[in-house]
């Protein structure tokens, strides 16, 4: 793999043949929502160069994602299917794992939180995320 293209993230995720679809999905719908955004191999995860997300690819025994995201877990929606903990940073990351293509919809959204929460910087006022009806 070359270390620093975003073309080896893919390449990665293809070596889990279950979720090379939706893998590359989120690849995808990372470079969306921040066109020119890279993703560089750190240790095991591959980061953004707009730090909001990581990608580990566990492709040897978990075959999972292990999907680091900005924002500490209060800060996201919470769904059934993709149980969220507190990640690196105390309280700074939130970590969640893609086992299953039905988690797609959920980790896109908790993607784009993510995006959210890194757009509006560190000093942020970390709230409970409050979804209401109308």
């Amino acid at each position: 793999f070359d270390e620093g293209s975003t073309m080896s993230v893919r390449l990665a995720i293809d070596r889990i043949p279950e979720l090379k679809n939706v893998g590359n999905a989120l690849v995808d719908y990372v470079e969306d929502i921040c066109p020119g955004i890279t993703f560089q191999k750190k240790g095991r995860r591959w980061v953004a160069s707009k730090n909001f997300v990581t990608f580990t690819i566990q492709h040897t025994r978990a075959k999972n994602i292990a999907i680091s995201l900005r924002g500490s877990p209060k800060e996201f929606p919470s769904f059934k299917e993709l149980p969220l903990k507190a990640g690196m940073g105390y309280g700074a990351y939130t970590e969640c794992s893609l086992r299953k293509p039905r988690q797609l919809p959920a980790v896109a959204l908790c993607i784009q939180y993510a995006y959210e929460l890194y757009k509006r910087g560190g000093t942020r006022q970390k709230k409970k995320l409050e979804v209401m009806e109308k």
